[in-house]
């Protein structure tokens, strides 16, 4: 079994430029990205989207990328349901890097110790029954990510799994 060379490259040393990711293709991706597995279709995830503009009146949040998408869930009195809600959120967040990544966008998924401030909570307008876990990143690749691809086996060897 043959395979072509990969080329990896490191995402840290990929940057990303100045577009913009407009509001309107945020929405239309987090309109797929919401058919993620979740128990019971509660759908416990909220999302507030700042733009590059918006973020200079905060001076907890990082003004690198062009935009921000915060993530929450609710918060449950019940350890299992908590749970279940923040990986009900992830498995959205992955969906909406897969989409995102189809049509360019870089995502950068990024825990902050603002997150758990309730400076951040008043101004964002988050109520105490609700928890911010991701910030997401966004914007576009300045450069391209790697082009080669190794090539699919035409018959699986067990042994490399």
């Amino acid at each position: 079994m043959e395979f072509i060379d990969q080329v990896i490259v490191p995402l840290d040393s990929l940057k990303m430029d100045n577009r913009r990711v407009s509001q309107k293709l945020v929405l239309e991706l987090l309109d797929h990205a919401v058919w993620a597995p979740n128990h019971r279709l509660r759908e416990p995830w909220r999302f507030i989207f700042i733009a590059r503009d918006q973020m200079k009146k905060r001076e907890w949040v990082s003004h690198e990328p062009a935009d921000h998408l915060i993530v929450l869930t609710k918060t449950d009195s019940d350890p299992f349901t908590q749970n279940e809600n923040i990986a009900a959120a992830f498995c959205l967040i992955q969906n909406f890097q897969l989409l995102a990544n189809e049509q360019g966008v870089a995502i950068n998924i990024r825990s902050h110790h603002w997150m758990s401030e309730r400076q951040a909570y008043r101004e964002l307008g988050i109520s105490t029954k609700e928890m911010i876990i991701a910030t997401l990143e966004l914007g576009y690749w300045a450069e391209q990510k790697a082009s080669k691809h190794h090539a699919i086996p035409t018959r699986l060897n067990w042994s490399l799994l």
